[in-house]
């Protein structure tokens, strides 16, 4: 269930400016903003213009003194959000430690890292946009091929679970070349076996599928299981490891229809 706060407190003449296009005038908001954005917010966030702005803006004297105290001393800013979610008191302290878990878990991390745990997260949560900008973010940032083998195995999974099977192959493909690792292999050939079947349900060309998958990159099709994908290429894998050969392609091949069939409604 939502809820719906009142800004019962002074709001501010000048916003706190957090990132393009989202500005902030009360605390309410300011506690908000760092709930729902743990993984996110970076640790230079809890500066002195923070501090001042808390001060001069909110008339938040006291708090602004302990965030400037601990920030001093050296403590994190997975502490100085615990201090502020704390002060709101819109949060219950379940929800507050963890949030600071969140945080305390991406501060561990390096940068690569972290933008690699933040797309994991919002993969999850079905926010393919941001989980994919997170993701180049950490290809960027790490030369370890391990590493990297992993995020492109997860860019395949983003885009499967948009029905975008031949970008999701690529990626696959890429990831497998980058990191060996035979997961990513038998994902790129599931990935194969589903653009194949979308191509024999519409009609289509490869080539035609290619564009349609690029064209659907801009509309991003709803999927109602975005786990589906995944727990399927679980099952498939135990099929196969077991030796049951039959029992591996009539899996495979129920899995395609329900695909295509799924394919279809989302178009």
């Amino acid at each position: 269930m939502s809820r719906m706060w009142i800004c019962e407190g002074q709001l501010a003449e000048k916003p706190l400016a957090v990132n393009a296009g989202v500005n902030l005038y009360s605390f309410e908001e300011v506690c908000y903003y760092l709930y729902q954005n743990a993984e996110s917010v970076e640790e230079s966030f809890y500066n002195e213009a923070l501090c001042q702005w808390l001060s001069d803006e909110l008339g938040m004297e006291e708090l602004a003194a302990a965030i400037r105290e601990g920030i001093e001393a050296g403590q994190s800013g997975g502490w100085c959000m615990g201090q502020i979610l704390a002060a709101g008191g819109l949060y219950s302290h379940k929800e507050i430690t963890k949030a600071v878990s969140i945080v305390q878990s991406m501060e561990s991390t390096g940068p690569a890292q972290r933008a690699k745990l933040r797309g994991d997260r919002l993969l999850r949560s079905g926010k393919y946009r941001k989980a994919w900008i997170e993701y180049q973010k950490a290809l960027e940032e790490e030369s370890d091929l391990f590493f990297k083998g992993r995020v492109w195995h997860n860019l395949g999974t983003l885009y499967a679970r948009q029905f975008l099977f031949a970008a999701a192959g690529e990626c696959y493909k890429r990831a497998y070349e980058i990191g060996q690792q035979t997961v990513s292999s038998e994902a790129y050939l599931f990935a194969l076996a589903c653009m194949d079947g979308a191509s024999k349900e519409l009609g289509l060309g490869g080539a035609a599928v290619r564009r349609q998958n690029q064209l659907s990159a801009h509309n991003s099709a709803v999927v109602q299981n975005p786990g589906s994908i995944d727990k399927a290429l679980e099952e498939l894998r135990e099929k196969k490891v077991s030796g049951d050969r039959a029992g591996y392609e009539d899996m495979l091949e129920n899995l395609l229809l329900k695909l295509r069939l799924e394919y279809r409604k989302s178009e």
